[in-house]
């Protein structure tokens, strides 16, 4: 009983801190933030997926959860730029996010990781161009 409870215990700190560090990404204002942002949301979803293979919801679930506020930050940024569809496109993204870190059953975190796969696609198919350093925001 008592390591069931250290263990929720050292869960809800892990997750406070994750949020903590990825709060500190917040406001991406500038091309280069939102390159930070999105390389975050890279990292996360690679991790995600990391764990999904292992058959490790609570480390899907908390990798979904970094995505819900970096996607949170994806929608103000677009927003500020008045781009209501790519600041949709990230709300959308923030809600698939969000299902897959409230879910236990890994056949349905495994669905919504697809649609939030589907949502990233699109936007990065119109807003995403390749140069010889990476990626940049298409303009217009």
């Amino acid at each position: 009983m008592r390591v069931s409870r250290f263990l929720a215990a050292a869960g809800m700190a892990l997750a406070l801190a994750v949020t903590m560090s990825v709060s500190s990404l917040a406001q991406a204002k500038t091309d280069e933030d939102y390159d930070k942002l999105m390389k975050a949301v890279g990292a996360a979803n690679g991790a995600m997926r990391g764990a999904a293979k292992e058959q490790n919801a609570a480390g899907v679930s908390a990798e979904a959860a970094k995505m819900v506020a970096l996607f949170k930050d994806a929608q103000a940024f677009w927003t500020a730029r008045n781009n209501a569809e790519a600041a949709e496109w990230a709300g959308a993204a923030m809600k698939h996010a969000d299902a897959i870190g409230k879910g236990s059953d890994m056949g349905a975190m495994m669905g919504a990781m697809k649609e939030l796969g589907g949502t990233c696609q699109t936007c990065h198919t119109k807003y995403r161009d390749k140069d010889a350093n990476g990626f940049i925001i298409k303009k217009g």
